[in-house]
């Protein structure tokens, strides 16, 4: 009896990350979620403001509110922040010290791998990025509807010169990964006092 009792308790602890996280399946550039759903997701590329002047940064925002205005339907707006992946840059600057025979030169390429090495490790440089997402009640031709859903959408960017990329099936992975694996999170030191904001100019 104990044994049986035992058992049954192992069981019921032992819950996939599929259940936890309400993910069914992962397949057609989509998320099936256990509760009947079915979900697309869209990558906005990043800007370089930086490099626009203010009055081009202002018909910028005007632009993507005018473009954004037209949408009755609802959609979700996703903002995780996660370290820069300098691998590829720390493969080219290995590349570039094999084939150079100038000492000074790989030296210089040495110090500066491990230069990024060391932000690599201590998290010192994060990326930010941005998703949209859009979920439909599981039916009959969903995964077109979401489609035509989700292409629609992009195009408000694309109009004002703003790069999209839809999210394929190992994209939705990794995605899964930055919000719900706690092994690839990165913890920002934020204020959180609470307050009211003002719009300017209204008082």
């Amino acid at each position: 009896m104990k044994k049986k009792e035992k058992k049954k308790k192992l069981t019921a602890e032992q819950i996939t990350a599929q259940e936890f996280t309400n993910v069914l399946n992962i397949q057609n550039n989509s998320l099936y979620t256990r509760d009947g759903y079915v979900i697309g997701y869209i990558k906005i590329l990043p800007v370089s403001v930086g490099l626009l002047s203010q009055r081009e940064k202002e018909t910028l925002v005007k632009q993507l509110t005018a473009e954004l205005s037209v949408e009755k339907e609802p959609f979700h707006f996703l903002a995780i922040s996660r370290p820069v992946d300098m691998q590829p840059l720390l493969e080219s600057y290995a590349h570039l010290r094999n084939e150079t025979s100038d000492p000074y030169r790989r030296e210089l390429l040495r110090k500066e791998m491990e230069n990024l090495s060391d932000f690599t490790f201590g998290d010192e440089i994060v990326e930010r990025q941005f998703f949209f997402y859009f979920s439909m009640k599981a039916a009959e031709d969903v995964e077109r509807d979401l489609k035509k859903r989700i292409s629609e959408f992009a195009e408000h960017f694309e109009a004002v010169g703003i790069k999209t990329e839809i999210l394929k099936d190992q994209d939705i992975v990794r995605l899964c990964n930055l919000v719900n694996n706690p092994a690839v999170v990165s913890i920002e030191d934020e204020m959180t006092d609470a307050s009211i904001p003002i719009l300017k100019g209204v008082i």
